[in-house]
């Protein structure tokens, strides 16, 4: 079976670092990790919404986990 793996997404250091900031100052209003990082970088905007399985519901590790599983922080 000849699956082709999928490219990691890309997200700048700086937007991940302002992300994290935000997510520390409690800015996102008691949602989970997984959905404040979805609706920060407007990830429904992606067609291919396979490789986010998961995240929207994530939280904590788990969200962490599948975020650097699925982006590349540069």
């Amino acid at each position: 079976m000849n699956r082709k793996i999928p490219s990691p997404l890309e997200i700048e250091r700086a937007s991940h670092e302002a992300f994290q900031a935000l997510w520390e100052q409690g800015q996102f209003g008691g949602q989970r990790l997984g959905l404040a990082f979805y609706n920060h970088f407007r990830l429904h905007r992606l067609t291919d919404q396979s490789v986010l399985q998961g995240l929207y519901e994530a939280d904590g590790e788990r969200a962490r986990a599948l975020i650097a599983r699925v982006f590349l922080i540069r």
